[in-house]
């Protein structure tokens, strides 16, 4: 099965919305892990309009860890029904406790997990924004789509590519610590571009001069609709939601995990059992 973690270098041009709609959406039973370390749960206000309380989440979970009962059920214990074939690990109740979570808790996390994803879970992870050196490294170094947020504006590009690669004073290119850390595991490839547009008066490249820029594999782009986002950001009435151009542009994005999924996830005991 997969793991998918979903991030922005700077900002959050709708990473927590797409999040909460690729787990409503996702064709397998899904895990959506609010992994942001930047803020509390707001799915749990959002998606979920607070219907049900933060009473469980990665706080229970790491304070588990810290006593080193951190076990795929006491993990299962955290999360909360988002759907049939969705569940939702909760986020951080406290700012605190998500500065305080490092790798070895991140490490742990991904182990508890495991075992659901072998059962046929995929795993989703909003990962809010990137760090340098993130703690966060154990899931980043296992997914198999690192799914990158940005959009055409020059900030935004040049924010991907200062955790991507820089060039030193002969302008010959310097890999920067997410290309360094994918290069020694041979994931360098599983880095992809989502592309969100939404207004603004800057000057936007075309996309076509973003990916080339970037150098990444584009898996598709997510059109400014604030009344279909709002189905999956705040929970707004679903009346219409498979018309609205966000919900389509969801659904080409499913097909567009699937067909780099299988190529990424494809196993070497599945390809000697075609031979």
């Amino acid at each position: 099965m997969a793991i998918i973690f979903l991030a922005s270098a700077s900002g959050a041009p709708g990473v927590t919305t797409a999040a909460g709609a690729l787990a409503l959406n996702w064709s397998k039973p899904v895990i959506l892990v609010e992994a942001d370390t930047t803020k509390t749960s707001s799915i749990i206000p959002g998606l979920i309009r607070g219907q049900v309380y933060h009473s469980t989440g990665l706080t229970e979970a790491a304070v588990a860890d810290q006593y080193g009962a951190l076990t795929p059920d006491k993990l299962w214990e955290q999360t909360v029904e988002l759907s049939p074939r969705s569940v939702l690990i909760p986020g951080f109740k406290s700012l605190q406790g998500a500065a305080g979570a490092g790798p070895h808790f991140w490490r742990a996390l991904l182990d508890a997990l495991r075992p659901y994803e072998s059962a046929g879970y995929d795993i989703l992870v909003d990962g809010g924004r990137l760090h340098v050196n993130d703690p966060r490294l154990p899931l980043l170094r296992e997914a198999d789509s690192i799914t990158l947020f940005t959009d055409r504006t020059l900030p935004s590009v040049a924010a991907v590519l200062a955790h991507w690669r820089s060039l030193d004073e002969n302008r010959n290119t310097v890999p920067e610590w997410l290309l360094n850390t994918l290069n020694e595991i041979g994931h360098a490839s599983y880095v992809d571009l989502l592309v969100t547009e939404r207004p603004t008066t800057q000057e936007t490249w075309p996309l076509k001069t973003v990916t080339k820029q970037i150098g990444m594999n584009l898996l598709g782009t997510i059109p400014w609709d604030p009344k279909g986002a709002a189905i999956y950001s705040v929970g707004a009435p679903t009346l219409g939601a498979q018309r609205t151009p966000y919900t389509r542009a969801i659904g080409a994005l499913l097909h567009s995990y699937s067909d780099v999924l299988n190529t990424r996830t494809y196993t070497t005991t599945d390809w000697e059992g075609q031979q």
